[in-house]
This record gives structure tokens, sequence and C-alpha cells, in this order.
């Protein structure tokens, strides 16, 4: 499959070996770190038996932005409500459009993005997300450790493949993940997209405080991410943004007195 697993900055080897194992169990062969405080290949192999492939092909980034460069869809997996409106799935509602962005292009990944142990994903992770993955379970304990999440995932991830879902189960997810572009915009163009965004705020609202600048980047970022733009939209949006800027320094006026 041609989906990556992408662990944000796993603390605990033990986790990292057990879902290196589910990725062998499943057919998944492309893990991403980010700035891992536990990777320990030898031990790994001795907890994840008969997974040498998957471990010597591990990839180990500075930053999310670069594990995700070459993502056209990245799916956030979190257990707690969050306040932005993002568009949240079940495993198996997620599971076929993940596989579906997969197999459009070779050289663009679909990425299911896991947190910390202890605390999950930052917001500003959840932000480079076109949506949020919640695994339902039961109220008495509702939390699940990283490795059963990713056990889950990958399970229905794999029975996407082999068979159609018993009938009267949803597997469609509503709005734009429903019908993915086959050009859906990529990590650095999306990326590029939204510091012009940036940039203009700053330019129509230089008192404003950063407080409220990042709450309106965040909304922007979430109503963007859940249209997934395709490479030509990213493209338009940033030289509209960044030509308004430039006509703003031009008439200081302007900007100073936003409609």
């Amino acid at each position: 499959m041609n989906i990556a697993i992408i662990l944000y900055q796993p603390q605990d080897v033990v986790n990292v070996a057990a879902i290196i194992r589910v990725m062998s169990n499943f057919g998944l062969h492309d893990l991403r770190l980010i700035e891992p405080a536990a990777f320990d290949p030898y031990r790994i192999e001795g907890i994840a038996h008969h997974t040498q492939p998957i471990i010597q092909a591990v990839r180990r980034y500075e930053s999310l932005a670069a594990a995700t460069a070459d993502c056209a869809l990245i799916v956030g997996t979190t257990g707690r409500p969050r306040a932005a409106n993002r568009q949240v799935l079940t495993p198996r509602q997620a599971a076929p459009i993940l596989r579906e962005t997969a197999g459009l292009q070779p050289d663009r990944k679909a990425a299911v993005l896991f947190g910390r142990e202890q605390d999950g994903l930052p917001n500003e992770a959840l932000d480079l997300c076109h949506a949020v993955l919640t695994i339902p379970t039961s109220a008495e304990n509702r939390s699940l450790n990283l490795a059963q999440a990713a056990l889950v995932v990958a399970y229905e991830l794999f029975m996407a493949g082999e068979m159609a879902e018993p009938e009267g189960v949803p597997t469609a997810a509503p709005g734009a993940l429903a019908e993915l572009p086959a050009d859906a915009a990529a990590g650095p163009e999306r990326e590029a997209m939204f510091a012009a965004l940036e940039e203009l705020l700053r330019t129509l609202y230089p008192g404003t405080t950063e407080v409220r600048l990042g709450g309106a980047l965040s909304r922007l970022r979430t109503m963007l991410m859940r249209a997934v733009p395709r490479t030509e939209e990213t493209a338009a949006l940033t030289n509209l943004c960044r030509h308004a800027v430039r006509r703003l320094h031009q008439n200081p006026a302007e900007a100073s007195n936003p409609r």
C-alpha cells in the first residue's frame, strides 16, 4: 500500500516495535518518525521478529512538514474532541479513502498520523491534516494506547482492499473527502498557500495579536484542508494573496481600513 504511517514524537521503543509488527501483519511498509526519542533498530528487531525490511526503511524527520511533504492526504488520529470544525472519520470510513488516494499517483502518499503516547497530537499537528480519525470505544474507557490504535487502523486499511464491507455498515465519508481529486496538492504547495494567507492577514491587520492571528489561521487551515484543494487551486490562492499583499503595500490606506 502506498500509505505512510507517521509517528509524531514517539517516546517508547516498545510501541514503535509493536507498530512495525502491525505494519508487517497488514501490508504496510512506510514508517516515518518525527523527532523520535525511541528508535533502536537492534532492540526493535528483537521485539518485532521478521520485520527487518520495514526497520531498515524507517525514515526519521525533524519536522512534521518534512515528513508529509509528499502526502496528498493526511488523516490525524485523536480520541479527544477538538474546538475546530474538522471532519471526523472512523477507521472504516477513512480506510477506503486513504487507499483510493494512495492509488491515484505513485509519487503522492496518503498518510495516517499518530501522536505522542502521553497526550496525542497537538493542535498545530492537526492543522496539517485534511481530517481526523477517531476510533469509537466504550464510554467506560475511551482511551487506546498507541499500538492498539495503530492495529485497528492497519486492520481496516487491509480489509478495505480485501473485501467489500458488510451490508448496512456506513463507509462513505461526507464532504470533499468523498470525491478526492487526482491532483490534490502536496505539502510544500499547501504550506506556500498558508504562508501567503498569513502574510495577507498580517498586512491587513498589522495591530492584531498573535493569539487572534493564530486562531484565524487555524480556522482557515481547517476549512481549506477539509476541501482537499488541487495543485492549481492552491497556486491560484497563493498568487491571489501575494498579489493582494503587493497592492496593499502600494496603497497602505487600504490595509489600515480593511472592510
